[in-house]
């Protein structure tokens, strides 16, 4: 039996997001032949849509599945989470305002471009490019597992 308020509701909100996909789509169109729009949507996301992000970056596969499930096979272990995001995030709060603002400044898109500017190195610079890659490995194929469970 079909439920007909639950699927008007459905279908209400599937449109609503549907016609704001095309707005925003053609809302403040930017010039993709600068790398600035394809990694930072050119500097252009505000404190709400910002804060919105970092929300949908935190809450994903890792903390409803990996966490708990690394807690409930292996116990105390698993809490190693808990600690780390009460240390990591107000550092985080405290120091990235002020490397956003320089690299804002200065036109830097990634760390390694920091790196390069500040240290005048290019193989630190490439050496952090490529911690930045084998870094974000795990939590890709973490990302995936989730997805598959």
């Amino acid at each position: 039996m079909i439920n007909w308020v639950a699927l008007a509701v459905f279908i209400f909100f599937f449109l609503l997001v549907t016609v704001l996909g095309f707005v925003a789509a053609r809302w403040r169109r930017g010039n993709l032949d600068l790398i600035n729009e394809w990694g930072l949507a050119g500097r252009r996301f505000g404190t709400v849509v910002t804060w919105f992000l970092l929300g949908g970056d935190l809450y994903t596969a890792y903390t409803f599945i990996a966490v708990p499930g690394l807690v409930f096979a292996s116990g105390a272990l698993g809490f190693f989470a808990v600690p780390y995001t009460i240390i990591v995030y107000p550092l985080v709060f405290v120091l990235m305002p002020r490397f956003w603002a320089v690299c804002k400044k200065h036109g830097y898109v990634t760390p390694a471009d920091f790196v390069r500017a500040r240290f005048g190195s290019s193989t630190l610079a490439l050496l952090v490019a490529l911690t930045g890659i084998l870094a974000t490995m795990p939590d890709i194929a973490l990302q995936m597992f989730g997805i598959e469970v």
